[in-house]
């Protein structure tokens, strides 16, 4: 398959991603102003828009899971050092909105910590995760250190560096941070069967972390050659996820106020920062293998020098 083509297929993939949010998100959007509760997210009852969104987001996700399923081999995460000024751009724009995550949820730790309701748990650490403030403060932490994370992958791309390469440490607080993002949802109360905003957030958390920590294994060159197929799945799954949270919210927001959102799912910028940096990094850096099937693509040849030599460096350490 020639490079032009695999590109052209890339692309294809995003078209469609841009298919499926012209489809969900008028969709979910029209759900705010018909059959959501305001302050819980639930549904008041369910509708055609409840089975058709659903039943358009698993299809949706199943193409994506086979389109880069069945064209693995082809696909490749460059992580090489060159600029790329839209990429750098969208790394400084989430490590901006992970930020305005980190103030926010460190806000609310001290809010639930030092409320009434807390006062009849004994002690520190009673207090601190029986309430839930725990998770909050450690999902502050870890979107702080993203931050930084998120902020050297913008300076490597900016200047065409690598130092991202041999921050191994830093590059797991991304998922640090949705673990802890999806803990503190599970900390909610949950109705299975009329749920809405909070199982979309549980998912995108979950596809979230898989996409972070994919990318960590790839940038960081750990185990994960072969593995850049995986960020097209997760990645666009995600984004689309985020998208689906965050645009409907900002437009209830706009036209009804804050009102019409649920109480603990407000308009999180940390969700458009995650999407908008997912999408510029597989138009970026998402290549190919050149030429006939038993032809490596240079770049994917030179990645795989560099992991031998990384781990025979640590075999002879």
């Amino acid at each position: 398959m020639q490079k032009n083509q695999v590109k052209g297929s890339v692309k294809g993939s995003l078209s469609v991603f841009l298919i499926a949010l012209f489809t969900v998100i008028p969709i979910r959007t029209l759900q705010f102003f018909t059959i959501l509760e305001p302050s819980t997210g639930f549904y008041s009852h369910t509708d055609w828009s409840v089975y058709t969104l659903n039943t358009l987001l698993i299809l949706f996700g199943v193409f994506f899971a086979l389109f880069f399923i069945l064209g693995k081999n082809n696909f490749v995460y460059s992580t090489s050092a060159k600029k790329s000024n839209a990429l750098a751009l969208a790394s400084f724009m989430l490590a901006l909105t992970l930020v305005i995550a980190s103030l926010s949820e460190f806000k609310d730790a001290l809010i639930t910590y030092t409320s009434p309701s807390a006062s009849i748990y004994n002690g520190i650490f009673e207090n601190l995760f029986k309430t839930g403030a725990g998770a909050k403060l450690l999902e502050a932490i870890a979107a702080a250190v993203s931050c930084v994370y998120f902020v050297v992958v913008g300076v490597d791309n900016f200047k065409g560096t690598c130092l991202a390469q041999s921050n191994k440490i830093i590059a797991l607080f991304p998922v640090l941070w949705c673990i802890f993002r999806l803990m503190h949802r599970f900390m909610r109360t949950i109705n299975f069967l009329n749920v809405s905003d909070l199982l979309y957030e549980m998912f995108m958390c979950v596809f979230l972390m898989l996409f972070f920590m994919t990318f960590a294994q790839i940038n960081s060159k750990v185990n994960g050659l072969g593995a850049s197929y995986k960020l097209g799945i997760y990645g666009l799954i995600s984004a689309l996820l985020c998208l689906l949270c965050f645009i409907p919210r900002f437009i209830a927001m706009c036209t009804q106020g804050t009102a019409a959102l649920a109480l603990e799912s407000p308009v999180e910028w940390c969700d458009l920062g995650c999407a908008v940096f997912i999408v510029t990094a597989l138009l970026s850096r998402l290549t190919i293998k050149a030429g006939s099937s038993n032809a490596i693509d240079k770049e994917e040849a030179s990645a795989a020098a560099e992991i031998e030599n990384f781990e025979e460096e640590n075999k002879n350490a």
